[in-house]
């Protein structure tokens, strides 16, 4: 029997909907009312949670990198999540929840209270376009704060929103700085060590002074002079040799031979010859040169020995025993022992000079011998100076590079975060969103209208009418017995038709009013 009525109630058609819609109009119109209402009220008595938003740009340098270059290199998305777990730090937000009163439910737990207000605040990151490295760019991010009222959002939105461009500013100028005074403890260290290498390469070419690879070519020209002036006073010490030994066998032919054929030279010719010769050379030669100072030094002897030899010839005439005839006869043999005499000086004095230009001739060829050594030890000790030297410099324009990148960092010319979107205030709660929720009402309601209705339908097995009779027994209809109203019934079925469309009337009129009530007035 059911069954039948099943497939009865299946194969309706419209005109046996709108006879259900008529038979449960209130079941209809009750839940469609009721059901938006309570949704409806529900959006006026739920706490509403208002959210505040801004959103901080980041800027990159104002000066081009090219001309400085930060010393600074920090991911910005590394930047934006630590300082994130700066700001929501625990003492920071418990110095918020305090500062503003919020979460008063929680005045007993504050961990529970930071839990809260963690999961209050949201951050999106805005990215650029991918780069082409293959990576996105930070260009900005939002900072969202949901509370209880607006002014309690705006207030603590501004709050996390300054900690974020404050900790920023912070965090430049301590990396920054903290670079640069790394630069210049680098830099100091290096440059006591570069004082040292040079005080060393100081002490060693004070210590080989005269060795040195740049003293090479003086030592060369010394050292060629010093034979020249060798030959020379040996090529001169021969002469005089030579001189001595004529001197020598004159002496032995004077005594050989009577006074009148010895016939030597003159002291005044001597002189003449050498004053002549002093004359030529210090035409062509300076005071300084050895000839012209050898020569002026023969000169002196020679009229020295002038004044001994007049000296020696008074004391003779002024002797007692000897006549002048004596005297005279004996100022030959006077001269040349007198001459033989100068010339075993001027050969003394040559042995002397060629005594001493061999030891210095020594002394610098010593210094030559030595010079390869010297220059191999001192080519280490100059690189390494020379590499020192290269680091000092280079560190000495990093930090001051960095000196200038920190510089910009405290005048704020670096990297910034500028706030393009200050924390607004919410003229509307974020939850409960109200037309939103009239939305829903409306169509929970109906929801309600379908299943109260239909279902009060579908329960009801009730058979109302001939052809639902026919349809679910198989048996004749042999007659049909009309309503019998009451007064009552009658009078119920005037009034209860116009009740349903006043109803209905009022439900149209109502839903719609609400949803645009909530769309334009809701705050």
């Amino acid at each position: 029997m059911m069954q039948e009525l099943d497939e009865q109630k299946s194969g309706q058609g419209f005109d046996a909907y709108w006879a259900i819609v008529l038979r449960r109009k209130w079941w209809i119109l009750g839940p469609l009312f009721f059901g938006w209402a309570i949704v409806f009220a529900s959006a006026w008595f739920l706490p509403p949670t208002y959210i505040s938003e801004s959103t901080i740009l980041v800027e990159p340098p104002k000066v081009p990198s090219n001309l400085v270059e930060p010393n600074v290199q920090v991911d910005l998305a590394d930047r934006v999540q630590a300082m994130s777990t700066q700001v929501l730090s625990r003492t920071r937000l418990l110095n918020l929840i305090q500062r503003f009163n919020l979460y008063p439910g929680y005045s007993y737990s504050p961990d529970d209270q930071v839990n809260k207000m963690r999961d209050d605040v949201k951050m999106d990151m805005i990215k650029s376009e991918t780069n082409t490295s293959g990576k996105a760019e930070i260009v900005a991010f939002k900072i969202a704060y949901k509370a209880p009222s607006a002014d309690a959002a705006q207030k603590v939105t501004i709050a996390l929103t300054s900690f974020f461009v404050d900790e920023n500013v912070r965090a430049s100028q301590e990396q920054s700085e903290a670079t640069t005074l790394f630069l210049d403890s680098q830099v100091r260290s290096v440059a006591q060590t570069l004082a040292d290498e040079e005080a060393k390469v100081r002490a060693f070419e004070s210590e080989h002074d005269g060795s040195l690879p740049t003293q090479l070519d003086s030592n060369l020209r010394i050292l060629q002079g010093i034979q020249q002036q060798m030959q020379a006073a040996q090529a001169a010490r021969e002469r005089l040799v030579q001189n001595q030994t004529y001197l020598n066998s004159l002496q032995t032919q004077y005594q050989n031979m009577s006074d009148a054929a010895f016939a030597p030279q003159s002291i005044e010719a001597q002189l003449d010859s050498a004053r002549s010769n002093l004359a030529a050379m210090e035409a062509r030669y300076t005071d300084d040169h050895p000839d012209v100072k050898k020569l002026k030094e023969t000169i002196a002897s020679l009229e020295k020995l002038k004044k001994d030899m007049a000296s020696e010839a008074r004391d003779n005439m002024d002797s007692e025993n000897a006549t002048p005839q004596q005297v005279q006869a004996g100022m030959p043999l006077i001269q040349l022992k007198t001459q033989m005499k100068l010339n075993k000086q001027e050969i003394d004095r040559d042995n002397a000079t060629i005594r001493r230009l061999e030891q210095t001739g020594q002394v610098y060829q010593a210094r030559l011998n030595a010079t390869p050594a010297i220059e191999a030890e001192m080519s280490d000790m100059m690189r390494d100076f020379g590499n020192m030297k290269k680091e000092y410099q280079e560190l000495l324009a990093k930090k001051q590079q960095s000196a200038l990148a920190t510089s910009l960092e405290k005048q704020q010319q670096g990297a910034q975060f500028r706030i393009i979107d200050p924390p607004s205030l919410p003229d509307k709660p974020y939850f409960p969103d109200r037309f939103k929720f009239s939305l829903g009402a409306i169509g929970a309601g109906l929801a309600l209208a379908v299943l109260f209705g239909f279902g009060a339908e579908f329960l009801d097995d009730r058979i109302r009418g001939e052809q639902a009779l026919s349809e679910a027994v198989d048996l004749p209809i042999l007659a049909e017995i009309p309503p019998l109203s009451t007064a009552k019934e009658l009078r119920r079925a005037r009034w209860v038709p116009r009740l349903a469309i006043a109803a209905l009337v009022v439900i149209v009129i109502l839903l719609p009013s609400g949803v645009a009530y909530a769309y334009f007035w809701s705050s």
